[in-house]
């Protein structure tokens, strides 16, 4: 599938030209992790026509923040990759509580 290249202010971007594939991997991960905790809801990622476009659809299959890409239209050295929504709201920190009456009720 080709995708349009949109203008949200939930998108983020990524060139990794001119990075070894391990190093370029390792700044896309970083990335989707990123966009997952901040909520950002797809990225452009322009990795070019080499070797990482051969390699970038594996990426983000065994990516556990992505969902899914798709190239772009009309630049098909780049994709934009879809980000899973965060659990972030779900996560609110707890507040210890103190169950000490419980203890001396129970262990008598």
């Amino acid at each position: 599938m080709v995708a349009s290249l949109g203008t949200k202010k939930s998108m983020a971007k990524l060139d990794l030209h001119g990075h070894t594939i391990h190093t370029a991997w390792k700044l896309y991960r970083n990335r989707t992790e990123d966009c997952y905790n901040s909520n950002i809801k797809n990225i452009v990622v322009v990795i070019g026509h080499g070797l990482m476009s051969a390699e970038f659809q594996g990426w983000v299959s065994a990516d556990p923040y992505a969902i899914r890409c798709e190239r772009l239209d009309p630049n098909l050295g780049a994709w934009r990759v879809y980000i899973k929504k965060s659990n972030s709201k779900l996560q609110k920190e707890t507040q210890p509580v103190d169950l000490t009456g419980l203890y001396k009720k129970f262990n008598k």
